[in-house]
C-alpha cells in the first residue's frame, strides 16, 4: 500500500510541471474552491502556486493565512484516469512583487479512479461542431485530434489560439476520421471539462448512449489494425 501510494505521490510531483492549474479548497468540503497556477515545487518542502488574477485578493484575505487547511486536488492524465487529492495547510502567503501562496509538501495522497473502462491512447484526426445536417458538420467546426478513447468517451486536443481560450460544457457531434474510409464517423456526445496544456486545449467528452454501439464498433476496428 505504501509503494503504490508513493508511485501515485511521484507521478502526481511529475505531472504537476509550471502552468498546470490545480483546485483549491479552503474550510472543508463546503468551503471557498480557487483554481490557481502551479509556479513550482521545492521537493519535500512546499508547493508554490499564483493567486488567479481574476480573483480580488482582499475577498480571501480571511483564508489565506498561515496554517489554514486545504485540499488539493489535480486530474491526472492517464489510461485510467485518476484524481489525485491531499489535506494539506497554507505555509506562507506572498503579496510582493505577486501574490503567490506555498502550500506544505504532501505526506499523504488519495486517489479515486475516474472511468469506468480503460482507454487506448491514439492519434485519431476528429472535428467537433454543435450542429449538423445529416452525416456534416455545419457551423463553427473545430479541428484536431482524439488522444485517447474507450467505450464511454475520449479526449479531444486542438491548438488552443490564446490561454484563455477554451470550450463550453454542452451537446457536440464528434466527426471522427478513418483510414481508408471517405465518410467520418459521425458520434453524439457531450462536453465534460477543459483545460489548457502545453499550447493545447483538451477537452474532455463523454459520448452519449445513442453512440456506444458505434463507439464499440470503432473500437473493434482499432484493436483489428492493431494486431
Amino acid at each position: 500500500m505504501i509503494d503504490a501510494e508513493n508511485q501515485i505521490l511521484n507521478e502526481f510531483i511529475h505531472n504537476l510541471t509550471p502552468g498546470k492549474i490545480i483546485d483549491l479548497q479552503f474550510g472543508g468540503l463546503s468551503g471557498v474552491r480557487m483554481k490557481p497556477v502551479v509556479i513550482g515545487i521545492d521537493l519535500g518542502r512546499y508547493i508554490l502556486v499564483k493567486f488567479p488574477s481574476k480573483l480580488n485578493h482582499a475577498d480571501y484575505k480571511d483564508i489565506l493565512l498561515s496554517g489554514s487547511g486545504v485540499v488539493v486536488r489535480y486530474i491526472l492524465e492517464g489510461q485510467h484516469g485518476e484524481c489525485v487529492a491531499f489535506s494539506t495547510s497554507i505555509k506562507h502567503v506572498s503579496t510582493i512583487p505577486e501574490k503567490l501562496i506555498f502550500l506544505n509538501y504532501p505526506t499523504h495522497i488519495e486517489n479515486r479512479q475516474l472511468r469506468t473502462s480503460q482507454r487506448k491512447q491514439t492519434h485519431i484526426p476528429a472535428q467537433i461542431a454543435q450542429n449538423k445536417k445529416g452525416n456534416t458538420l455545419t457551423g463553427n467546426c473545430i479541428g484536431g485530434y482524439i488522444v485517447d478513447i474507450s467505450a464511454r468517451g475520449c479526449l479531444f486536443s486542438f491548438k488552443a489560439i490564446s490561454r484563455d481560450s477554451g470550450v463550453k460544457k454542452c451537446p457536440v457531434h464528434i466527426a471522427i476520421t478513418r483510414i481508408g474510409v471517405e465518410e467520418p464517423l459521425l458520434v453524439n456526445a457531450h462536453i465534460k471539462n477543459n483545460r489548457f496544456d502545453n499550447g493545447n486545449i483538451l477537452v474532455g467528452i463523454m459520448f452519449d448512449e445513442s453512440s456506444l454501439k458505434t463507439i464499440s464498433l470503432l473500437l473493434d476496428e482499432m484493436a483489428i489494425e492493431s494486431t
